[in-house]
């Protein structure tokens, strides 16, 4: 062996462990990301329907007067879809960034915040839209 290659093997391997880190670390950010996405998704889709459940159930119901007691929440048959789209997407951990009820669907729009890396917080969007069922 020369002297000028003394120590290229620890510097390739040193190369060669930097690259594999990198690739493990793109694949879980990548595995995160796509999991996240599939959740928001779906969470979307069922906020959707139960916003359009509660339109079909107030447009075939007559309007109920409002009670006197304003501490209580409303009741479900009596709440706008908009008010469901809400309760539904706090459960699924989920923000409803926007809901617009016309007389035949319900479309909304749900975020969802990532805490990745102390340096990355990606906020995933996805839209959704519904009709009575």
């Amino acid at each position: 062996m020369s002297p000028n290659e003394r120590g290229s093997a620890t510097v390739l391997s040193l190369l060669a462990a930097l690259l594999l880190l990198t690739a493990l670390t793109v694949a879980t950010l990548w595995s995160s990301i796509s999991t996240a996405r599939h959740k928001l998704s779906a969470a979307a889709d069922l906020t959707a329907l139960s916003a359009a459940q509660a339109l079909a159930a107030t447009t075939q119901s007559a309007p109920t007067p409002p009670t006197a007691d304003t501490d209580t929440p409303p009741h479900p048959a009596s709440a706008t879809p908009c008010e469901i789209a809400a309760r539904i997407a706090t459960l699924h951990k989920v923000h409803l960034e926007s809901c617009h009820p016309t007389p035949t669907t319900v479309t909304i729009t749900v975020t969802l915040q990532l805490h990745l890396a102390p340096f990355a917080h990606p906020t995933l969007t996805t839209t959704s839209r519904a009709g009575p069922l």
